[in-house]
């Protein structure tokens, strides 16, 4: 009994010591850029601990991100406001555009009926 509880408390020493957690040089950048490795030789207590030292700092990427998320999901509608406003005068210029064409055809219609009537008077 006496040489297991050796070996676990020996077993426990080496876990801790390869723990990222327990490294006095680990950097918070560094702790974001574990590799596999060091995940497996976490422990689930350093795990714990790492998951509530890194949730703070996750809860506040989230609530920005959402913020951001809300922003430009105002600014979309916004712009698609915009953009149906825009589709909307194009389609009257085209249509002013297009009387526009047709005034001089009417201006000529208009100038050969009053010739017409001219000629008449005169008759």
């Amino acid at each position: 009994m006496r040489k297991n509880q050796h070996k676990n408390a020996e077993n426990s020493k080496n876990q801790n010591a390869s723990s990222p957690l327990n490294d006095p040089n680990s950097s918070p950048a560094r702790a974001q850029n574990w590799t596999e490795n060091e995940f497996d030789k976490l422990t689930e207590v350093g795990f714990r601990r790492w998951i509530i030292t890194n949730s703070c700092g996750l809860k506040e990427h989230v609530l920005t991100q959402c913020k951001e998320a809300k922003n430009l999901d105002k600014r979309l509608w916004e712009l698609q406001a915009k953009i149906t406003s825009l589709e909307k005068n194009i389609n009257d210029l085209m249509k002013l555009k297009n009387t526009a064409q047709e005034l001089p055809e009417a201006y000529k219609s208009i100038n050969s009926q009053i010739n017409s009537g001219r000629k008449d008077i005169r008759d």
